[in-house]
């Protein structure tokens, strides 16, 4: 099995080298790797062509740079940018997304991701693949920051920066078991919006947007625990019956929770309530916020 390594440089930089795209072959039996490199085959101006030249498995770095382009990705790649900035394509109409995955088993990670300039792009990143992780990203100025189709499983949205967006990260009903944690969420019309089920939601900062999470539209079975909720005009909200708000005898911390903490084993003594028809609640609320050093982006 062989594991390729496509290099994105624009042109004047690949002039640099003799060959810009190198293959990795994957370690058998504690082998070491042994590299091949292949002239001539990295002078990519844009990500989408090296989507379009990478096979199965292969991982995309971009190096550092601003891009003006829609992406499709429609195989499993690894698509990882270093300090490298995705802007809409005024010219390329045929995509409501900056990047639209239809690919299982695909990452990406290390982009600043705007929509911002294009009224006609709203979907900062579009997933409609099983077991797609997102990391890593600052993503701004769209409709839809993270949005999760329906029918989709195993989404994984880790360490990102999401804010000014109307809503930060969408989950769409018949989407199931995504894992979403230590992302900051802020500023946004409403900060994670869940109508899918069994997903968990912890370690995020959510700050400072109209409404932090709202679980609505079939919505079951999703558990939220170790947040911090600070500043958000509505907390909460859940329309549903079968979401839980703590786990294993752990909840959220609710910066508006007036509740007492007699026993000064952190957790209140009373619950939070969750505003909505859901009529759901809080058992354990957090008396101080979650320790959360490593939410939103981590710089390598």
């Amino acid at each position: 099995m062989r594991v390729h390594v496509i290099i994105l440089l624009i042109a004047v930089l690949c002039t640099i080298f003799t060959g810009c795209m190198e293959r990795k072959k994957s370690t058998e039996n504690n082998k070491p790797q042994s590299n091949i490199t292949i002239p001539d085959k990295g002078n990519y101006t844009s990500i989408q062509s090296a989507i379009d030249a990478a096979s199965e498995g292969d991982a995309i770095l971009v190096p550092p740079g601003e891009y003006q382009e829609t992406i499709f990705i429609n195989k499993s790649i690894k698509l990882i940018g270093h300090n490298a900035t995705i802007k809409p394509n005024l010219t390329q109409k045929y995509s409501i997304a900056i990047i639209k995955v239809n690919a299982d088993n695909t990452i990406i990670e290390g982009f600043d991701i705007t929509c911002e300039g294009d009224a006609k792009i709203v979907l900062g990143i579009d997933v409609k693949s099983d077991h797609v992780t997102i990391q890593n990203n600052t993503i701004y100025g769209c409709t839809y920051g993270v949005y999760i189709e329906t029918e989709t499983n195993g989404t994984v949205v880790a360490h990102n920066n999401i804010f000014d967006n109307l809503y930060g990260i969408y989950m769409f009903g018949g989407s199931e078991n995504a894992v979403i944690f230590k992302n900051n969420v802020s500023n946004n019309t409403q900060g994670i919006r869940i109508k899918g089920v069994r997903s968990r939601i912890f370690e995020n900062v959510i700050y400072g947007n109209n409404k932090g999470v709202y679980m609505c539209c079939g919505s079951a079975y999703n558990v939220v625990y170790l947040n911090n909720f600070i500043n958000n005009q509505i907390n909460a909200q859940d329309d549903k019956h079968k979401n839980e708000w703590s786990f294993n005898g752990t909840g959220n911390y609710w910066y508006d929770y007036t509740g007492a903490d007699m026993d000064g084993d952190g957790i209140g003594e009373t619950p939070y309530y969750i505003k909505g028809s859901g009529y759901r609640r809080d058992n354990f609320p957090l008396v101080n916020p979650v320790q959360i050093p490593d939410a939103g982006v981590v710089k390598s």
